[in-house]
């Protein structure tokens, strides 16, 4: 595997949107760390963990070859120390249907900075709600 070094948090999240849009397993597997502690959620799927199950989705995923359009918009970036924390709006698009948009998925992605370089430890993605939420609403 070739392994690449990000020498940011944004290098390492924008290599892992241009894997997915691209379907590119190694890049994908470039961009993650590689300890026990790997997390990954994907909208509408159970959590997976660790390094084996993460990749075994992955692989299934591009099996097809690239299928998405993925648009990005970043709603919070904050690093504290080795941790950063980026939570963006994704737009997926399925290549050769109609424009139809979907909404939007939120998605938090985490990095943590390694001695080659900014890695992800978590990516968790979900369906925007529906419900229209205010300063009002209790959501807990």
């Amino acid at each position: 595997m070739n392994r690449r070094e990000f020498e940011t948090p944004a290098a390492a999240e924008a290599a892992f949107y241009q894997a997915l849009e691209s379907a590119d397993a190694e890049l994908m597997q470039a961009v993650w760390d590689d300890g026990p502690d790997l997390v990954c959620v994907h909208p509408m799927w159970p959590e997976l963990h660790g390094h084996r199950a993460i990749f075994a989705a992955w692989r299934r995923m591009f099996a097809t070859g690239p299928h998405l359009t993925v648009s990005t918009v970043p709603v919070l970036r904050r690093q504290d120390g080795d941790l950063a924390t980026h939570v963006v709006h994704e737009q997926l698009t399925l290549r050769g249907e109609d424009d139809d948009q979907q909404p939007p998925v939120v998605a938090t992605n985490i990095y943590r900075h390694t001695p080659t370089g900014w890695r992800m430890i978590l990516h968790h993605a979900s369906p925007t709600p529906t419900v229209v939420v205010d300063e009002d609403t209790v959501l807990h």
